[in-house]
C-alpha cells in the first residue's frame, strides 16, 4: 500500500503513534468528540496501562467476545462490576470510542513503536507504528488504477 499515492483519493493523514501526535491529531479532526482535556487525561501511559488493563480483563470475563471489540455497552457491563467511580467510567468508555474512531488499541505504546507479541524475540518493541486515517472511503479498483496497491499472487 502506497500512503502517497493513496492520499489524493483518500485524504488519508498519517499520524506517528505517540500519545502527542494523536492526541494532536484527535483535538483537531475531532475536537467535540476528543477535547484537549480527554487527551490530557488519557493519552499517558498511565491511563493507557488500566485502559488495557480493565480491556483485558473484560476480555477474559467474556463481557468483551473479542480482543478486538469495541462494543461500548458491553465494556459498560464489565466496567458496572467494578468498583471505579462513574467519572472512571465515562472516561475508559470514551478511550474505547477513541479506540474506535482513532485505532489506538488496547495494546497501544504511546511511543511510536509496536508491542513485539512475539515470545522468543526477547524484544520488547516491534517496528514503527503510524495511525492511518481516511476521510474518504474508496474501493480497491480505485487504489489498484492510482498505482497505490498491488496485488501479489503466490504459487506453491
Amino acid at each position: 500500500f502506497d500512503t502517497e499515492k493513496a492520499a489524493p483519493l483518500t485524504g488519508v493523514k498519517s499520524v506517528p503513534a505517540t500519545f502527542d501526535k494523536v492526541s494532536e491529531f484527535a483535538n483537531r479532526e475531532l475536537p467535540k468528540e476528543f477535547p484537549k482535556q480527554f487527551t490530557d487525561t488519557v493519552m499517558t501511559p498511565e491511563f493507557q496501562d488500566q485502559y488495557g488493563w480493565h480491556y483485558q480483563e473484560a476480555v477474559d470475563k467474556k463481557f468483551l467476545k473479542s480482543k478486538w471489540s469495541t462494543k461500548v455497552n458491553d465494556f459498560e457491563v464489565y466496567l458496572d462490576t467494578t468498583d471505579l467511580s462513574e467519572a472512571e467510567k465515562d472516561l475508559l468508555k470514551r478511550r474505547m470510542e477513541m479506540q474506535d474512531t482513532v485505532g489506538n488499541n488496547q495494546y497501544y505504546e504511546g511511543n511510536g513503536l509496536t508491542r513485539d507479541k512475539n515470545s522468543r524475540s526477547g524484544n520488547h518493541y516491534g517496528a514503527v507504528e503510524t495511525l492511518n486515517f481516511e476521510r474518504q472511503p474508496v474501493n480497491l479498483q480505485q487504489l489498484e488504477e492510482a498505482g497505490a496497491i498491488t496485488y501479489v499472487s503466490k504459487r506453491f
